[in-house]
């Protein structure tokens, strides 16, 4: 993304600054460090003539004198508040009720009150880009985020490599009087999402992309510390178990699973009453004890438990070969999906370098776009694309007529929207393939370093095979069972012949018909081919000197 950051203005005295600007040339030569922060001076400092070409690349929205724009805000405000009968305190020396201009700085609940957002949008030296379209891409961000019913003020500064935007809006609606909803979601884990200011980011970003803005990376120490900040623990929990997991299954006694272990960058401490475990190729700081992995099993990573499982295992595995090994398995899982859809390229808005921006409508009259990484699609030889979408993929979705209406949407909605547009079947990968594809793996590598007939870790995955086929004829079942039911629907709306909306809904069965029947076959070819190679193994049981090996 552009590099980006946000403040909120809480008093008047912070807006009221332009006037003294206008009044005396001289004060605009703002040195910063007279200022405990540039927001003591907020308009003053924005234009500034050395960092905006002598004003010319100073520019408002619904402003009319944009070196008077603190006043025309306030104006905004007040009318507002009066529109409400709001604001007035009794003064005892008239006996009336007058409006008090300090009371806008204070919020119903008795908090300060946000008087106006004050955004900075900054660009990368190497983008190639001039003040003027630097300038522009402010403005189109931030008459997509307020929905264009805000007044604001946008400068753009020139006095460093790179160029960057100084905005300053009005937290107050001139259309409606209503305040500006910056939204803080509270996550499950306690923690606050800042979505306005995600929306904010993934705007500029899809704007100035479109231009050919590159990213500006924050310095390592910060970037360092905002990751920290939102990577959960469960996230490093998850990637503990697949690593030792995989570790127990290859090797053969404790120093060589700690040999694996630092190969595949898992510290690993034994030497208290639990094991701890912490990974080194990521940025967990403090090590994650074995009784929190599995809750339900706190044993299951001790000291102990690790012994006696490797005293079971057989065959010979090189460091070289487990980490080649994990690392294909990783990439394997990382390009799995669930559901594959083509797109056609007038559904895309554009592409970049990290992948596509694409056309989505949203209901009846929502027109936005999302952005889908370079990862989940391909290229195809006609220009089409085809996504590979997950069940618990969720995009943002980004309303070009306002940021009120962004949202989030799932990776089956995303499906189910960009196939109705191009009337392409779209193909839902049943999960026990994938498990199926990686057990097969898994007893395939196992029987390529001499763990024959008996060995404790193929007897496992070949137990784990054999219910991943069972898993897979029940649900060929189900998906007959689907079929029929599309039919059956499908032949009651012909029957029925009733017009209303008729033609649409059975196109809509068709095309479900069509993509369970695609999602069948191939859930089908995987279970005959599989059956088929068990059933060559078991005449071979006699022969335990061959390792056995599933194609």
């Amino acid at each position: 993304m552009v590099y980006t950051k946000h403040f909120a203005i809480h008093t008047i005295d912070r807006l009221r600054n332009s006037k003294d600007y206008i009044e005396n040339a001289a004060k605009t030569l703002v040195e910063k460090s007279e200022f405990k922060s540039h927001l003591d001076n907020l308009f003053p400092y924005m234009m500034n003539d050395e960092k905006t070409y002598a004003k010319q690349l100073v520019s408002g929205y619904m402003i009319h004198n944009v070196y008077e724009a603190s006043e025309e805000f306030i104006a905004t405000k007040q009318l507002a508040a009066k529109e409400k009968g709001e604001n007035y305190i009794f003064n005892p020396m008239t006996k009336r009720l007058e409006f008090s201009l300090k009371s806008l700085e204070r919020a119903k609940n008795g908090k300060q009150a946000v008087l106006a957002y004050h955004l900075i949008q900054s660009f990368s030296p190497e983008d190639g880009l001039s003040p003027e379209e630097v300038h522009e891409l402010g403005r189109q961000t931030i008459l997509e985020l307020t929905g264009g019913e805000y007044e604001f003020v946008i400068a753009t500064h020139v006095d460093k490599a790179h160029l960057h935007n100084h905005i300053v809006f009005n937290s107050t609606n001139a259309m409606t009087g209503k305040q500006f909803e910056w939204q803080l979601s509270r996550l499950r884990n306690g923690k606050v999402k800042d979505m306005t200011y995600e929306a904010f980011q993934k705007i500029s970003d899809r704007i100035a992309s479109k231009a050919g803005a590159k990213i500006i990376e924050v310095s390592p120490k910060n970037s360092h510390a905002k990751y920290t900040k939102w990577q959960t623990e469960n996230i490093f929990k998850s990637r503990i178990k697949s690593r030792l997991d995989f570790l127990l299954e290859h090797s053969l006694d404790l120093d060589d699973f700690k040999t694996k272990a630092k190969a595949l960058n898992l510290a690993v401490d034994f030497s208290g009453k639990w094991a701890t475990y912490r990974l080194l190729d990521d940025v967990q700081v403090r090590n994650t004890r074995g009784r929190n992995l599995v809750k339900s099993d706190p044993e299951r990573y001790n000291l102990e438990r690790i012994e006696a499982h490797l005293k079971k295992n057989t065959g010979t595995f090189s460091v070289e070969d487990v980490v080649n090994q994990y690392e294909e398995k990783i990439e394997t899982i990382k390009n799995d999906f669930d559901y594959q859809v083509t797109i056609e390229p007038w559904q895309i808005d554009h592409v970049t370098a990290k992948g596509l921006y694409i056309n989505v409508d949203f209901g009846l009259s929502q027109h936005g776009v999302i952005f889908i990484g370079a990862y989940k699609t391909d290229l195809l030889e006609d220009g089409n694309y085809n996504l590979y979408l997950k069940i618990n993929d969720y995009f943002y979705f980004m309303d070009t007529a306002g940021a009120a209406n962004n949202r989030f949407m799932m990776g089956p909605t995303l499906m189910r929207q960009l196939s109705l547009y191009n009337g392409t079947v779209p193909i839902a990968k049943e999960k026990v393939i994938s498990t199926i594809d990686e057990l097969t793996e898994a007893i395939n590598f196992l029987a390529s370093h001499e763990v024959t007939e008996g060995g404790e870790q193929l007897v496992r995955l070949e137990q784990q095979l054999l219910e991943a086929v069972q898993e897979a004829k029940e649900r060929l079942k189900a998906l007959d069972q689907k079929i029929r039911d599309l039919n059956d629907s499908a032949k009651e709306l012909i029957v029925s012949k009733e017009d209303g909306g008729q033609g649409k809904s059975l196109e809509q069965i068709r095309n479900q018909i069509n993509s369970v029947k695609v999602s069948r076959d191939l859930l089908k070819q995987k279970y005959e081919v599989t059956v088929g190679e068990i059933n060559k193994y078991q005449q071979i049981i006699h022969e335990p000197t061959l390792p056995r090996q599933i194609n």
